[in-house]
């Protein structure tokens, strides 16, 4: 079986609502309650393909835990199997941390600012970083819920993030996020429910969207269980 294409599934312990995540990430936001989940501490279940592992969510959220928690003994084996014994490692700041700021909160916007501006970062790629800039995880967890919720950054996958650029460069996006999902949905219809992530924010650009309303709603659709990729960089219908 393909691992790259194995999903693991879990639930929040804030909110208590199931969600998942390709077995290859370390964190992701959950859908519901925006809290960052910590995959790695969290009791999973193991699903060999994400349309398997969509189909046990949404069951899971109707009927409770009881049919996790069967999931999860089912599991535990080729879980314990998947999960890599982790080194703890004092990572030695680079040269750049000879100027890092005083204050935890501008800290952890340098990091941003240099780490996760151009392309999106995955948390468990954030959770590496923290040493660097001298920040703890626990507390940048809690902190990129709140920006979340200001909209300094997206969350493009559940598991990915990116800083949203300042006004200053982005005068063309100055208007509120947008939600298109059920419009996305409509799109991937009409070409026979899989298409590319390009060929849809192209096609959405032409519509005068922005990109990050559309990111925004694929990553609805995503934590929904509207939409799967079956590959990088393609989407499908479920």
């Amino acid at each position: 079986m393909n691992e790259l294409k194995q999903y693991f599934v879990f639930m929040c312990s804030k909110c208590r609502n199931f969600t998942l995540a390709p077995i290859t990430q370390k964190s992701r936001r959950c859908s519901y309650c925006g809290s960052i989940i910590d995959i790695k501490k969290a009791a999973k279940a193991l699903f060999e393909t994400p349309e398997t592992a969509t189909k046990a969510v949404k069951e899971f959220n109707a009927r409770g835990s009881d049919e996790f928690e069967k999931a999860v003994e089912r599991s535990k084996e080729r879980v314990k199997s998947l999960l890599p014994k982790e080194r703890i490692e004092a990572e030695s700041l680079d040269s750049r941390g000879q100027d890092l700021p005083s204050g935890k909160t501008q800290r952890l916007m340098l990091l941003l600012e240099r780490e996760a501006k151009d392309k999106p970062r995955s948390l468990g790629e954030i959770e590496g970083l923290c040493n660097r800039y001298q920040l703890e995880w626990a507390w940048v967890e809690e902190q990129l819920s709140k920006l979340s919720n200001a909209g300094v950054v997206i969350f493009p996958r559940p598991w990915t993030l990116k800083l949203v650029p300042s006004v200053e460069t982005t005068d063309n996006e100055r208007g509120n996020i947008v939600d298109v999902s059920k419009e996305i949905m409509e799109f991937l219809r009409q070409k026979g429910n899989q298409t590319t992530l390009q060929r849809i924010v192209s096609y959405f650009e032409t519509k005068g969207v922005s990109k990050a309303s559309v990111e925004s709603s694929l990553a609805k659709l995503l934590r929904d269980g509207e939409i799967f990729e079956p590959k990088s960089g393609t989407v499908n219908l479920v």
